[in-house]
């Protein structure tokens, strides 16, 4: 896990895994390299050259001139492929590198040593990684360390092992990575490998920060510094430096003397890129030493340095929105909302274009989403919100409400987006304005904020449009309600729940119920922020009227306007396919009520197809698909949305069903013109105050191309969930005035009636996603 992962793409995205490649090649390869020709040599040491300034694209086309030298070495032929496999990296073009290493594996297994095989197999590891492919990566590299093991190498074990490690963070199984890191550090250190040990050190800080142990973190910090000290004062030194003073402000709210120390890293740096004369270094310098005056209210300082950041940057796409933030921020902190609204929209121009780019060839791409881009959206969203507050008039606030929210939904969009790597997902299926527009005379939509210190609430009404609502409760106060409120909602045998369900009714639902009252609504569409998403707006509690929201009003969410299509459902000769599973399978439970629950629902359908149990396998599900092109897809199986979209699924008979091969099945056949019309999963999950887990299922109707979907957000009592849903289906098709929002609320408003049922536990996590209608 190298610690500028997050911030340094291309110009540094894990350069440092070159290095050890560089020193294991040329040490097996040295008397090879004496007996090469002239010009072969001239172009291979070329391409380092440019290399090692950064200059990849140079670098590229030497490496590629040497590669086309006819009997070129085994040996050679391999440390040049894998050269310019990270040099495509460091440009971003992942297919470009890993075609790379698939061919520099080809020539290993045809001809290569078993240290060549695993170095390659290593780097293709890192690949894997590099573009999401976790478990893959995973695979390979614990194959390759086991391998790797008896050859006595220490420098090409290390290889693996930090490839392995970075894995491991990524994965969140913090302690076994920071295992993997301290043999990396083991079996470097004797050796003398010093950029090994150094990224060694840096990655076990890292673990250890995650782990909640910021001193110990500060004394590897402490250890990393002095051994960066004594390298050559190149470039190599220059980029580790940066590394290490990234970490420093990382540990700065916990060890101020920090501080102090990133303060003296990146004068350092500075001085090292000023006689490098290289303007990615000198933008990096000056803008990381500009965050440090910013922390310390120093703003004239701070803005100068930001500034002369900005000017190092306008080669750099990347890098350039991030000072242009910083400035924006600076204005903000200052006062001046107009400079600092105009700087954060620049900022925003420049990002958005690239903001796909940024995930290439991270290996978190969470976190990038969540220090780089989150960020800057919501930080122009707030000052937006904050202007429109005090707007002088009506058409001026309508329209910085609308920016504020515009703003929020390209967030919205490329959250998904990153989610399920999927950039299909980014294409808008509807115009807000005509959206809203389409709106019932008794339908209305919220669209909440979380912000550091307040809630908004954007609220549009019929006739009256979008208002604005500014709750005075902060993210951490309503961050620490909603985790309590899921995890007590979810036992069924306890009342705890109560109090949080008052509370966030108060602050989510209390400060517009008079605009909802007045304008008569039956259906509140929610449009959930954040965690949010992982609670149900169905279980909030008015404790005034002694009834819960589902009693007041039917609900739907979506996970952004822009990505919702409202259309009506037409009753007429609906077509559903029925899935189910029974038995269980696969190390799962059983499910024995579905068998009742898929009987039920065909009642209310003409000729439904089924698919239960042994029938219910991967290959018949698709071919049955492909058939027909059904309108309606219910899946009474286990599934489970997890905070990585690899492990996300939904269980059939023989195999598990992933969202891109659920988006692939649905998409089958000539027939199908339109997209499925509901898509219900009535026994999936959502692991207690995960965001991203609820994220995916949020996303889960766009994923697989449907309008919309009925999902719960926690596994439910077998037996419930069967009356439940065959409640919502005979609703649904016999009383046609009603959409499907109202539909599910007739199904919950039932099961809540019922004296085995009445928790919410049982009804509430059910969720109508994307089109209510």
């Amino acid at each position: 896990m190298d610690t500028l992962k997050n911030i340094m793409k291309n110009f540094f995205s894990y350069l440092s895994n070159s290095n050890y490649r560089k020193l294991i090649i040329i040490s097996l390869l040295y008397p090879i390299l004496l007996n090469i020709n002239l010009v072969l040599a001239n172009s291979f040491q070329e391409g380092q050259s440019w290399f090692e300034q950064g200059a990849f694209a140079q670098a590229i086309k030497k490496w590629e001139v040497a590669l086309t030298e006819t009997n070129l070495p085994t040996s050679l032929q391999l440390e040049v492929l894998l050269h310019l496999a990270q040099a495509y990296l460091n440009t971003g073009d992942l297919v470009a590198a890993e075609t790379t290493l698939q061919q520099a594996k080809m020539v290993a297994d045809r001809a290569g040593t078993p240290a060549q095989k695993i170095l390659v197999q290593s780097s293709l590891g890192d690949i894997y990684l590099a573009t999401q492919q976790v478990e893959t990566a995973r695979t390979l590299l614990e194959e390759t360390v086991i391998s790797a093991r008896p050859l006595n190498d220490p420098l090409l074990l290390a290889h693996v092992l930090n490839n392995l490690g970075n894995v491991l963070y990524v994965s969140e199984e913090y302690s076994t990575a920071l295992t993997t890191y301290e043999e990396v550090a083991s079996l470097a250190q004797p050796i003398n490998n010093s950029l090994l040990y150094l990224q060694s050190l840096s990655n076990q800080a890292q673990v250890h920060l995650q782990l909640n142990r910021p001193q110990i973190a500060v004394t590897l910090l402490e250890t990393a510094l002095t051994v960066a000290r004594q390298l050559p004062a190149d470039y190599e030194k220059s980029f580790q430096l940066l590394g290490l003073g990234q970490l420093a402000l990382q540990l700065e709210p916990v060890s101020p003397a920090s501080h102090l120390t990133a303060y003296q890293i990146f004068t350092e740096v500075l001085k090292l890129a000023e006689s490098q004369q290289n303007k990615r270094l000198l933008a990096y310098a000056t803008g990381f030493l500009g965050e440090l005056y910013e922390r310390e209210k120093r703003f004239a300082e701070a803005m100068q340095l930001t500034q002369q950041a900005i000017f190092w940057s306008q080669e750099f796409s990347d890098l350039l929105y991030l000072w242009e933030w910083q400035e924006a921020r600076l204005w903000q902190a200052q006062q001046n909302i107009e400079k600092a609204t105009a700087v954060y929209q620049q900022a925003l121009a420049h990002l958005h274009p690239i903001r796909t780019l940024l995930f290439k060839g991270q290996r978190n791409g969470f976190e990038v989403l969540e220090q780089r881009i989150r960020p800057v959206y919501v930080g122009l969203a707030n000052l937006l919100l904050q202007q429109a507050a005090t707007a002088p008039t009506a058409s001026a606030k309508l329209a910085l409400l609308r920016q504020a929210r515009d703003t929020v939904e390209k967030m919205k969009v490329i959250e998904l987006q990153q989610y399920y790597q999927d950039s299909c997902i980014s294409v808008v299926q509807a115009e807000i304005t005509e959206l809203e527009r389409g709106l019932d005379a008794y339908t209305a939509i919220l669209y909440p904020i979380l912000l550091p210190d307040r809630t908004e609430l954007l609220l549009t009404v019929p006739q009256e449009g979008l208002l604005q609502v500014v709750v005075p409760v902060g993210y951490d106060s309503m961050k620490q309600t909603i985790l309590e409120f899921r995890k007590n909602l979810q036992m069924s045998t306890s009342p705890q729940f109560i109090n949080q369900a008052m509370k966030l009714y108060e602050w989510l639902i209390r400060p517009i119920k008079s605009k909802l009252t007045a304008h008569a609504v039956k259906t509140l569409i929610v449009v959930p922020d954040g965690l949010l998403r992982t609670i149900p707006a169905a279980a909030l509690y008015d404790e005034e009227k002694q009834e819960f929201l589902i009693h007041q009003m039917a609900l739907a969410i979506t996970p952004g306007l822009t990505l919702t299509e409202p259309h009506p459902l037409s009753r007429k000769n609906l077509t559903i396919l029925l899935n189910g599973l029974s038995e269980g399978v696969q190390d799962f439970s059983p499910l024995p009520s579905v068998v009742k629950e898929i009987k039920s629902i065909t009642q209310f359908f003409k000729q439904p197809s089924i698919l239960l149990d042994k029938q219910f396998l991967l290959e018949q599900f698709g071919q049955t698909l492909k058939a027909s092109p059904y309108e309606i897809i219910h899946i009474a199986s286990h599934g489970q949305f997890d905070r990585n979209p690899k492990k996300t699924f939904l269980l059939a008979y023989d195999n598990k069903i992933t969202m891109d091969r659920l988006q692939t099945l649905l998409s089958f056949g000539q027939e199908r013109k339109k997209p499925v019309e509901l898509l219900t999963l009535s026994a999936c999950q959502t692991a207690v105050g995960d965001e991203r887990a609820a994220l995916g299922l949020a996303g889960v109707a766009i994923k697989a191309g449907a309008r919309s979907a009925i999902a719960s957000l926690w596994f439910v009592n077998d037996e419930s969930t069967s009356q439940l849903v065959t409640e919502f289906y005979r609703t649904l098709m016999q009383q046609t005035q009603l959409s499907k929002a109202e539909a599910l609320q007739v199904a919950q408003q039932k099961l809540a009636a019922t004296q085995d049922f009445r928790h919410p536990a049982y009804w509430a996590p059910f969720l109508l996603i994307g089109n209510w209608l």
